[in-house]
Parts: C-alpha cells; sequence; structure tokens
C-alpha cells in the first residue's frame, strides 16, 4: 500500500507500506535551491516512517548541479545514515544515458565503493532493478551474522 506525500511541483514522495521503500519522482529540472529543498523533504518523510531503502525516479531531470552534488556526496548522504540509522540504501533510477555519462566521467562514485558501508548507493536503468537491488538489501540486512 503507498502513502502519498505530496512535496512539490517538482517532486512527488510516497511510501510502501509493504515492502518498506521511500518513493521519490523528480518531476522536473530542479535549481540548487529546489534539490536542497526536495531531499530535506524526502528525509523528513523518511524519519517519519523510519524507511532507511529509497528508489529515486531522476529521469525527468538531468544531472545534479556541482554544488548539489557536491553537498549531497560530501553532507547529506551522512545525513541520513545519522538521522535513520545504517543502513540507508538508495536507489538512484535513471536514463541509461546519464548512468553511461556517470561511468565516463567519474563524477559520481560508482556503486562498487559504497557496498558494505553504512550508506549504500546504486544506479539502475530499470525501476524493476532498482526495486530488486533495494529487496536484495533488505534481505543481507535480515540475514544473521557469520561467527568468524
Amino acid at each position: 500500500m503507498y502513502l502519498d506525500f505530496t512535496s512539490s511541483d517538482f517532486l512527488s514522495i510516497s511510501y510502501n507500506s509493504e515492502t518498506h521503500i521511500l518513493v521519490g519522482r523528480w518531476l522536473r529540472q530542479v535549481t540548487t535551491a529546489e534539490a536542497r529543498q526536495g531531499y530535506n523533504d524526502l528525509l523528513a518523510v523518511a524519519k517519519r516512517q523510519q524507511a532507511r531503502y529509497w528508489l529515486l525516479d531522476i529521469r525527468r531531470r538531468s544531472r545534479s548541479s556541482p554544488e548539489t552534488l557536491s553537498w549531497l556526496l560530501n553532507t547529506y548522504y551522512s545525513v541520513l545514515v545519522a538521522e535513520l540509522g545504517p543502513p540507508v540504501c538508495m536507489a538512484y533510477f535513471m536514463s541509461p544515458d546519464l548512468r553511461k555519462d556517470f561511468e565516463v566521467d567519474g563524477t559520481v562514485p560508482e556503486p562498487a565503493t559504497y557496498a558494505g558501508k553504512a550508506f549504500r548507493m546504486n544506479q539502475c536503468t530499470t525501476e524493476s532493478e532498482a526495486m530488486d537491488w533495494l529487496l536484495q538489501e533488505q534481505q543481507k540486512e535480515k540475514q544473521p551474522m557469520k561467527a568468524s
């Protein structure tokens, strides 16, 4: 069951209470101020729902401004873990062209960089790939720790 949290004309936010996944869909290109507002709105809903698994649909916008990207990488992702507790898993659902751009230019760390860390991120080109990854991450958390 989806719970809708309308944020603005540039971002829709919903929470799937069955899968425990927060879904943010960016509806258009945003300014730096709108991006920060949107990400802060996502965090506010995540805190209310205790949602540590996020799917962000960024197909309707191009890449983040350098200022927004720096803020995400150097501040926001750490704040998510501090506010929500680890792990926080975020799947970005994007166009294949944007995914390719990220692979080529290296401005966004590759998903493997985040494996096993308190904040984990993936970049997916289909919604089903994003959902599958989030559900797999949830299953990893439920598995008992092996004795070494």
